[in-house]
């Protein structure tokens, strides 16, 4: 067997890493390790199933005969696949970017000092002329922007800005990116974030949290834009809006926003500035609380088109009855090739869904006779059809089987997969 893996503490780079290597190795296991930085538990939860991740836990190292590792070269970093340095059979394949020797002995090693790990990984792609889809590329370029501080780190190498290039190219989305970077802050710009935090005002739009914040600062702050935009992140909204005086009588107005459904640009132009759809601002004239009241109306007068579940639902191909056995529960389980099946009644009321975790668990021959409906799984998350995609994607993250059951008074109308919302995000 054949796995590939990265440093546990996954970063964008590790985790953009491994998956190229898999277009390298496509024979490969991508195996993910437990401990992941949080943008990165973010972003999985919402593509795991196209970038075909495994979970470290559970996996017997004993059939393990070639490892391949990115974004590191040293066995600690890795989670919990010491045991393996004693193999002696075993094939190392080491992808790294960081400077000296590490503890892997490794039989083929890929080392050199680029801004980030994944650039080396891409430019083999690239050799091999190997295919990727749009998310893939929005994954590599997050990969080279988060250890490449966006490609402005004295580390960053001109093979990290063409392989950035490379990505845009084909279909990278800086949407995406944009909504997954961080920035640090000194102390001053981490005061003003303090207050932001605690006296921010949070409004709603649609489904939309808007988060808007009027605070006097001192002089000298040149990093209002990354405040503000760490203020949305933190706080989970979908647009944040800082007023920050810059003289008497003056008001600077910085806007981001991670949301498709505002244009941040026109609201901006609407009060005489400008922008574009994720960024924008202004300056106006007028006292701290006549330009946040300005602000608000203009919010509120702004119309968003959300896209709902009734877009992209799809009737439900195959059900279970409350009648089925057990046993045959699992035989149609296995038949349709699916993980789990939602249960119904005669009037078709939702009652739960049956999954192979549950078959799992029964220990009991008996067992295999009983109702379906004895062996339910009711603490299902759900929507309605007019719930917005945002709500369902949210949602999506507590689902184990990849898809959410639709439900209209009661009754099961369709279903929603996660396949369906990636692809509406990355307008394919």
């Amino acid at each position: 067997m054949h796995i590939i893996s990265c440093h546990n503490n996954t970063d964008f780079d590790a985790l953009a890493s491994m998956v190229a290597a898999s277009f390298i190795y496509p024979e490969a296991l991508r195996i993910l390790p437990t401990q992941l930085q949080p943008g990165v538990q973010e972003f999985v939860s919402v593509h795991w199933d196209i970038l075909r991740l495994q979970s470290r836990k559970g996996l017997d190292l004993s059939h393990v005969r070639q490892l391949t590792v990115t974004d590191t070269a040293n066995w600690e970093r890795l989670d919990n696949m010491k045991t393996l340095a004693g193999q002696k059979d075993l094939r190392t394949i080491v992808w790294d970017h960081h400077p000296g020797r590490g503890s892997i002995e490794a039989s083929e090693l890929h080392q050199e000092e680029t801004g980030a790990a994944v650039t080396l990984l891409l430019e083999e792609m690239k050799a091999r002329d190997c295919a990727f889809s749009p998310v893939h590329a929005t994954l590599f370029l997050l990969g080279i922007y988060d250890d490449t501080g966006s490609l402005s780190f004295p580390s960053t190498t001109a093979r990290d800005v063409h392989m950035a290039g490379f990505m845009l190219e084909n279909g990278a989305d800086l949407h995406v990116v944009a909504a997954y970077q961080d920035s640090a802050l000194d102390d001053r710009h981490m005061a003003l974030f303090q207050r932001m935090l605690g006296e921010a005002q949070t409004i709603s739009l649609g489904s939309l949290k808007i988060g808007i914040s009027s605070l006097e600062v001192e002089k000298g702050l040149t990093m209002l834009p990354s405040v503000v935009h760490q203020f949305k992140d933190i706080q989970g909204l979908d647009a944040a809006f800082g007023i920050f005086p810059m003289g008497p009588e003056k008001m600077a107005i910085i806007a981001r926003s991670s949301a498709r459904e505002l244009d941040l640009g026109a609201m901006m132009r609407r009060l005489g500035g400008g922008g574009h759809p994720g960024a924008g601002s202004a300056i106006l004239k007028g006292s701290l609380e006549i330009v946040h009241q300005q602000v608000l109306e203009c919010i509120h007068s702004t119309k968003v088109d959300e896209a709902s579940v009734r877009h992209l639902m799809t009737p439900v191909p195959v059900l279970l009855s409350a009648g089925n056995s057990v046993r045959q529960a699992a035989d149609i389980l296995k038949k349709t090739g699916k993980t789990a099946l939602p249960v119904v009644d005669d009037e078709n009321s939702f009652l739960g869904t049956f999954s192979e975790k549950t078959i799992a668990s029964i220990r009991q021959d008996r067992q295999w006779e009983q109702r379906v409906t004895a062996m339910l799984n009711r603490d299902v998350p759900s929507v309605a059809p007019d719930d917005t995609l945002r709500h369902a994607l949210l949602l999506m993250s507590r689902s184990e089987t990849g898809l959410l059951p639709v439900i209209l008074k009661g009754k099961l109308a369709g279903e929603i997969t996660r396949a369906s919302i990636i692809l509406n995000m990355y307008s394919f």
